[in-house]
């Protein structure tokens, strides 16, 4: 326990939390965000912000209103208040890992709230990143999830999410102790779940092996925050090298820094506009013919949000997507 009060300290989460004034507790009723609820039902007068729950019911399981009452109950034990919101998820597509997902978010983020506190945990993180590399995601991609962070739905709200650095096998220890009741979600068994299939099937057998594999691959995940970081802070010189003052870019000084740090800069970019969901291919494949490209050359890249082309001996940036906004 002392290992997990030190990475679950109140002093931690009040810094996560600086910015923050009106907080909700995202509570599904599962192990994490009943540690959660719980461990905030115990601190809550340590902090200045307020806090509540919020429970999406997504009307998806047999015992899903019971859940709901499941919470319910355990935020009046703990002095929480606690809003229930049912969601439909009619004409969020066939993907319904995917179509939860986005009902799940448009509820938390249309609560008024500045803030949205998340259960996720280290082996969330984890499950998150074998995902990614199965994937073939960068650097960007593979350091995963961050403590803090604009939410990718509605980019005015932010999602802090303490458990980051705790591993599961803390959190059902912490409940133990703690007598913390919660939910077992049987969908959790379904291995036709991509990461179903990794936190039961593939997770135990590397866990056989190597008995700290989830705190190593954590280690593993924080090198590569840092190296984004890097990279980053070396794309904001590029990018500010290149910029000429009408905003666009020198496709001959573009030239100059090479192929690796085009790309490097374009990812920048991406992130910059929150442009995400994009095949690696094609920015690989523009940043090769931006340094192949002669003076007549018309270079593009295209993307849902985002567009990057060559002109002469400029280069254009343009945010689509708030382009069709305004």
């Amino acid at each position: 326990m002392e290992y997990f009060e030190h990475l679950m300290s109140v002093s931690s989460v009040q810094a996560m939390l600086a910015r923050s004034r009106d907080c909700v507790i995202a509570v599904s009723g599962g192990a994490d965000s009943m540690m959660l609820l719980h461990w905030f039902g115990q601190y809550q007068d340590r902090f200045t912000q307020s806090f509540r729950v919020v429970h999406v019911n997504h009307n998806i399981q047999e015992a899903s209103q019971s859940w709901a009452d499941f919470v319910q109950g355990a935020c009046s034990r703990y002095g929480m208040p606690c809003e229930i919101i049912d969601v439909s998820l009619a004409g969020l597509g066939n993907n319904l890992e995917s179509a939860a997902r986005r009902a799940r978010y448009h509820a938390l983020c249309n609560v008024g709230a500045d803030t949205v506190i998340l259960g996720h945990h280290g082996n969330d993180q984890v499950e998150n990143f074998f995902l990614r590399v199965f994937r073939g995601s960068g650097v960007r991609g593979l350091k995963s999830m961050t403590t803090v962070t604009a939410c990718w739905y509605d980019d005015k709200v932010t999602l802090v999410r303490p458990l980051l650095e705790v591993t599961r096998r803390q959190i059902l220890d912490y409940n133990e102790r703690h007598s913390v009741p919660f939910i077992q979600d049987p969908s959790n068994g379904d291995c036709d779940f991509d990461r179903n299939f990794i936190r039961n099937r593939v997770w135990p057998v590397v866990e056989q092996r190597f008995d700290i594999a989830d705190i190593n691959t954590l280690k593993t995940i924080q090198h590569l925050g840092e190296a984004w970081q890097l990279v980053s802070e070396l794309a904001d010189i590029d990018i500010d090298t290149v910029t000429m003052p009408d905003g666009s870019m020198s496709w001959i000084d573009m030239q100059e820094i090479g192929y690796l740090r085009i790309k490097n800069l374009i990812l920048r970019l991406l992130d910059k506009h929150q442009c995400y969901g994009f095949s690696i291919n094609h920015i690989e494949q523009f940043a090769r013919g931006i340094v192949a490209a002669n003076i007549n050359s018309k270079n593009e890249l295209s993307l849902r949000g985002f567009r990057m082309y060559k002109q002469g001996a400029f280069i254009h940036v343009v945010n689509t997507a708030a382009k069709v906004a305004a």
